[in-house]
């Protein structure tokens, strides 16, 4: 589902109690009911981090991203957000065409939210132009925000990541997206991102030790990341 093009600016999660997504201009905010362990690839506290929201901040693809990390930490500002609650990333493509989809699964519940375009389509694994990873860095194209309620090892948490990032090329490949370099089909765009947050709400017990294609977990994050992936890339072009 795409709530803004419903003409909806916030959305609340049906299935994990205290998570709310808001859309001001060209921001996305999605705020948790606690401070949560957050894993991402994030401009603005990346790595692993402690907060209560995740931004995606939307700028032109021509944005000059000298010191992006200062650019969010004022946009937290501006919006009344605790930098130091918050991780932030940034996007080139239309946060109102941003996809959500949740869903309670095996003792656990499961959102994601992405944002996505393709101008920038690549093929992993191919020769191409590439640049330094030291200098500024361009916005992000396709963003994925997934939000976990329940318990899960520190080896399930690389394993989500893994499992998104495949249902992510399953569905760039099952729309036939392209990379303009190779004309082979893309696995992602140059500048992917993803976070990760994890609420513990006590509302289950067992501890996921592994999240691939073959796990209940791993089986419903692919599900949410392939189909927001899917209807958010399908979409971009449209008004």
């Amino acid at each position: 589902m795409q709530p803004y093009r419903e003409s909806n600016c916030t959305y609340t999660s049906r299935h994990i109690a205290g998570v709310h997504i808001r859309w001001e201009d060209a921001l996305i905010a999605v705020e948790l009911p606690q401070i949560a362990p957050i894993w991402s690839s994030a401009v603005f506290h990346g790595g692993q981090w402690a907060g209560n929201r995740i931004l995606n901040q939307m700028v032109h693809y021509q944005f000059n991203c000298a010191d992006p990390i200062e650019y969010l930490r004022l946009t937290c500002v501006e919006k009344g957000y605790a930098p130091e609650q918050t991780v932030g990333l940034m996007t080139a493509a239309k946060v109102s065409h941003a996809s959500v989809a949740e869903q309670d699964a095996d003792e656990c519940s499961l959102l994601c939210v992405t944002t996505a375009g393709t101008s920038n389509a690549a093929r992993s694994g191919m020769p191409r132009r590439v640049f330094s990873a030291y200098e500024p860095l361009k916005p992000g194209t396709i963003n994925s925000i997934l939000i976990m309620d329940g318990k899960l090892s520190d080896a399930a948490v690389w394993n989500v990541f893994m499992t998104a990032t495949e249902a992510k090329c399953a569905a760039l490949s099952d729309l036939g997206i392209l990379d303009s370099e190779t004309g082979r089909i893309a696995t992602g765009t140059t500048t992917d991102a993803i976070a990760f947050a994890v609420i513990d709400s006590g509302r289950y017990e067992p501890v996921h030790c592994y999240a691939g294609t073959a796990t209940t977990l791993g089986h419903t994050v692919g599900q949410l990341v392939y189909t927001t992936v899917y209807e958010s890339v399908k979409t971009q072009h449209e008004a």
